[in-house]
């Protein structure tokens, strides 16, 4: 996986986002030079997360690529979208899964 190899292992700044619940739900947001990753992972229980992008620094357009859980255990959903800091993500979690997206400006 592209975005998975991208990950570095330095980061310039690190975000923990609102939806961050203890033993529940962790999710984090982390900068590398221009470049935001997002991190969010689930507990025992599968839920559906909110998370709001105003991490993502001005008022530009953001090429996110998005992994997600899907239905069938080790699957995932990869997407490319264009978002903006002023979008929302919902994420529907499996139990124990979580979710990876790699945000990198529009020029």
């Amino acid at each position: 996986m592209d975005v998975i190899k991208s990950i570095p292992s330095v980061w310039d700044e690190t975000v923990v986002l609102s939806v961050l619940q203890i033993s529940d739900v962790a999710a984090f947001a982390r900068r590398k030079g221009n470049t935001w990753f997002l991190a969010v992972t689930a507990g025992p229980v599968a839920k559906t997360v909110r998370v709001d992008l105003s991490f993502l620094g001005g008022e530009g357009t953001w090429v996110a690529t998005l992994i997600r859980d899907v239905d069938k255990a080790a699957a995932v959903r990869i997407e490319h979208v264009t978002l903006r800091r002023s979008d929302s993500l919902y994420l529907d979690l499996n139990s124990g899964g979580g979710f990876v997206g790699r945000f990198i400006p529009f020029r």
